[in-house]
């Protein structure tokens, strides 16, 4: 049987970072530059973006981005176990898919190890075959990820699911069918402004979708 592949964005789509990325981008600014003021506004636009892209607004030299970078990663860490949450509906949603023979795999802007342990934390580990993370791609939007995904699992589509502008963007680049999801921080105006295929609610709305529309 062919494989009909679904890959996810990890942040914000399948586990609940936004209150742990704020918070870590917080303590990593009054850490690094105690004198820069930042605006919530400022804050919300770090979301989506790779670290490198968002740092390199506020130092000059790829080692000072880089150390930027490391620091962040040391308090992300830190609190992770903590802070980090799973969305109501991810786990039955997953869990549905795999027993319907959909091969699950995730493509992120976050370093692979950093999307693994998160998906441990979950528990939802045991459903995701194939990680492919900030370290292995061109970042989103640039649709080298999900070329990759296709590529490794020998389709010529797939299915792509995040919650942000960029995720979109990235379908869109991709030419797959890309699935926007509202229960992080994007609007339904948003991400079919930004070129969703389809925007959801809630997960189980993606089983739907999968099942009456002929998107493999």
């Amino acid at each position: 049987m062919k494989n009909k592949v679904i890959a996810f964005d990890c942040d914000g789509t399948l586990v609940n970072t936004y209150n742990l990325i704020q918070k870590t981008f917080r303590i990593t600014f009054k850490e690094l530059f105690p004198d820069v003021l930042v605006t919530d506004q400022e804050f919300e636009s770090f979301f989506g973006p790779s670290l490198k892209e968002t740092f390199a607004k506020y130092v000059d030299t790829e080692e000072k981005i880089n150390y930027c970078i490391e620091r962040y990663r040391y308090h992300n860490q830190k609190i992770m176990a903590e802070m980090i949450e799973i969305f109501d509906g991810i786990k039955e949603m997953l869990e549905t898919l795999k027993e319907e023979g959909y091969k699950i795999m995730i493509v992120s802007n976050k370093v692979g190890s950093a999307v693994k342990r998160s998906i441990e934390l979950c528990n939802i580990d045991k459903y995701i075959e194939t990680i492919i993370g900030y370290e292995m791609i061109i970042p989103k939007p640039d649709p080298d990820g999900i070329y990759q995904a296709m590529k490794m699992y020998n389709v010529e589509n797939l299915v792509f699911v995040g919650d942000t502008t960029i995720d979109m963007e990235t379908g869109v680049n991709a030419n797959v069918p890309t699935i926007g999801v509202t229960w992080c921080k994007s609007s339904k105006e948003e991400l079919k402004n930004a070129g969703a295929t389809f925007v959801i609610d809630k997960p189980s709305e993606l089983i739907d979708i999968i099942h009456n529309n002929n998107l493999f």
